[in-house]
Formats: structure tokens, C-alpha cells, sequence
């Protein structure tokens, strides 16, 4: 009887799995389309106030239209990879540099716990995707529930039909930020002291600021150092100390090789007219003490982008975080009434002019950072600090 028992059961299961399985079900995420099909132009029903900032801001610029892009990315593979992103998808992504929303709000997590196996890869390349679930800081109700959308200028309560999933450890540090700005350093917790956010997209009015102020813009760059100036007269001689101190988490200035920081001191008789200048508009490289700037070079020496993942630059003189650094003189100028210091930021250093077409070759205007000016009366000598 036993046997016959164990006999029926071995049946018994043959038979079940003989039968035909019921398909699984496919979840509802998997049903719906990629978000990295997603304009832009949908996010701005919910959230106006940011989309109208991001059109404006860096991000939302069609920045590969650029000359100097244009010029650099005929011979530079890797420049895509941030300005570029998804470039395949053209139905999106139109190949103008406008990073749309889904570029960022599909960020999950750090590919490869931040160690890329591919050492090439930069931008999104170094991000594990979500094309189902919407990223953000702080999530979002989902359904019938009634809630005011961030950024949304719409006062009445509204309902979202999308799940938007919360991910501080990405969007409130600075992991959603350095895949492009510093792809060194990705997965790095002690890389910065603060995150990226907390200057470049503070928070006011419930939501954070999508014009990602930075190294274009006037108002951030004036936050950045602290200048103070001491000249004295000796007889003939004339001795100035310049002292800067990097107020930010960050060196000073950072966009890389292409911005470069300029102290220019002038000196003054006692009808305003320049006696002296340690800069030449023409020849910025004058008074090297006086420029701060990473330096990328190719082979022969000329110009040239970072290289991906790249962990020692060709020269680096910009004031590192924190750092606080004094630039000394000493001439004979016994006629100056005036001794002048200003700190500027060239949004491009001059030695990138060279990759322009030769009818724009232009050095753009600079942005002060600092300033500070002595007078010295009847040559006794003075300090402002």
C-alpha cells in the first residue's frame, strides 16, 4: 500500500507540472513608456515656477550650439557624455545641449558603487537609471490625495497622477551633481564638506532653485573670496601685500580649464591716470602669481579638456578650498596715490580663443569678485583691510 502511495503522489506531480502555467502578470510599471521619453513641456502642467527657471539657467541652454563646442567636439569623444546624453534618442533629446528634466529625474543610484568599470565613462554613464519611477528629493503624493506640486503657481490643491519616488541620498548631496562637475570624485561621501545644492539650488518657496546660479553669474561669484589689500610707501619704494581667502567648498574659480581667476593690481598717480599694471589685456600671463587656473593640456601642449576620470591635471594654481593666500610686491614707484586690487573671473581663459573661428575670438568680459583700493597720503603709505 505504501508503495503505491508513493507511487500516485510521483504521478500526482507529473501531472501539475505537465499543465500549462498562468502567465504572470506584467507590473504596471513595466507597462508604461521609458521616461527618458519624456519632454519637458509635460512637467511644466505641475511645476510652472521651475520649469520657467530651468528654461533660463545653463541647463535648459542649447550650449552644444556654441563655437567652442563645436570646435572641441570634433576631435573630443567624451564631451557628449555630459552635454550630450541619450544623444540617440532624438525624439527627446535634440542634440542642442538642452539637458531636459528626465535627464537628472531619472537618476537612481551610483552605477558600479561609483567605480565605473569603464574609466571613459563620464555624465550619466556613471548613474544607474529609473525610466519607470520618477527621482526627486522629496517624493510626492500619489493619487486622490490633494497637495500644492513644488514649483507649481497654481494655488488650488491639485492631484498627481505620477509617483514620484524620494531619493535624498541622490538629489539632497552632491551625487546628483558630480557624474558632470567632478566625475573624480562620484561615490567619494567625503569629497565635499556640503552638498552642491545648498548654493547652487537653494531652497525658497518650497522648492529648490532650478537657475542653478554658478560661475556665470555675477551675484555667486561675489560670494565666493574675501580680498584685502596693505601697500606701503617707503621712500621710493613701494611694497603691496594681496591676501584671498576661497570662502567656498570648492577651489576657486571651478569650471574646470575653461574659466580661469585674474588678480589685476593698478596703480594709480593722483589724477586717476594708470602708472601701472601687472596685467596686459594681451598678456595674461605676465605676472603668473596672479593667475589662478587648472591648466589641461594634449601632447603638443595646446589646450585641451580633461581627460575622463583624470587624477592628476597638468597644473592646478586656483585657490583651493578654504585656502588663504597672499600675493607680494615690491617695485620703485614713488608717485602713486592709489594702489587698486581687483579679483576677477574670465568665464573663459584666453587660451581657449585660439580654438574659435578668428571672427570671434573675443575675450569675454569678467565678473569681479573682489576689490579693495589704498590711498596713500603724501606717500606715508596705508592699508585697508
Amino acid at each position: 500500500m505504501a508503495r503505491n502511495g508513493i507511487f500516485f503522489g510521483i504521478l500526482l506531480a507529473l501531472v501539475a507540472l505537465l499543465q500549462p502555467w498562468p502567465a504572470i502578470a506584467a507590473s504596471p510599471d513595466d507597462k508604461k513608456p521609458s521616461l527618458l521619453k519624456t519632454p519637458s513641456e509635460a512637467c511644466q502642467s505641475c511645476h510652472k515656477a521651475i520649469h520657467q527657471q530651468w528654461q533660463k539657467s545653463a541647463h535648459g541652454q542649447p550650449r552644444t550650439l556654441t563655437p567652442l563646442y563645436q570646435a572641441l567636439a570634433q576631435s573630443e569623444t567624451t564631451c557628449p557624455q555630459c552635454h550630450l546624453p541619450k544623444s540617440e534618442d532624438k525624439e527627446i533629446f535634440k542634440g542642442d545641449g538642452v539637458l531636459p528634466c528626465v535627464t537628472c529625474h531619472t537618476m537612481e543610484s551610483v552605477a558600479h558603487g561609483g567605480k565605473s568599470n569603464n574609466t571613459k565613462a563620464m555624465g550619466i554613464a556613471l548613474y544607474q537609471l529609473n525610466e519607470k519611477v520618477i527621482q526627486g528629493p522629496n517624493g510626492a503624493w500619489f493619487g486622490a490625495k490633494g497637495a500644492i506640486p513644488p514649483g507649481s503657481t497654481d494655488e488650488e490643491l491639485a492631484s498627481n497622477p505620477f509617483f514620484h519616488h524620494a531619493n535624498p541620498e541622490v538629489f539632497r548631496t552632491t551625487t546628483a551633481c558630480l557624474g558632470c562637475h567632478d566625475p573624480q570624485k562620484i561615490g567619494d561621501a567625503k569629497a565635499y564638506p556640503v552638498s552642491c545644492q545648498s548654493c547652487h539650488m537653494p531652497v525658497a518657496g518650497g522648492f529648490a532653485d532650478h537657475s542653478t546660479p554658478a560661475g556665470k553669474s555675477p551675484r555667486m561669484v561675489k560670494r565666493g573670496t574675501v580680498l584685502s589689500l596693505q601697500a606701503k610707501q617707503n621712500g621710493k619704494e613701494l611694497t603691496i601685500q594681496v591676501t584671498m581667502t576661497n570662502l567656498l567648498p570648492h577651489p576657486f574659480p571651478n569650471a574646470g580649464p575653461f574659466s580661469m581667476g585674474l588678480l589685476r593690481l593698478t596703480l594709480l598717480d593722483a589724477r586717476g591716470e594708470t602708472l601701472w599694471e601687472n596685467v596686459e589685456k594681451q598678456n595674461m600671463d605676465k605676472d603668473p602669481k596672479a593667475v589662478f587656473a587648472l591648466t589641461t593640456a594634449d601632447d603638443l601642449g595646446h589646450p585641451a579638456p580633461p581627460k575622463p576620470m583624470t587624477t592628476i591635471p597638468a597644473k592646478d594654481s586656483r585657490l583651493k578650498p578654504g585656502e588663504t593666500r597672499s600675493v607680494n610686491y615690491t617695485m620703485q614707484q614713488p608717485a602713486v596715490a592709489v594702489v587698486r586690487a581687483e579679483l576677477i573671473v574670465l568665464p573663459l581663459a584666453p587660451g581657449w580663443l585660439e580654438k574659435l573661428p578668428e571672427n570671434q575670438r573675443e575675450l569675454p568680459k569678467g565678473l569681479l569678485a573682489a576689490k579693495s583700493e589704498v590711498k596713500l597720503p603724501d606717500g606715508t603709505g596705508g592699508a585697508n583691510p
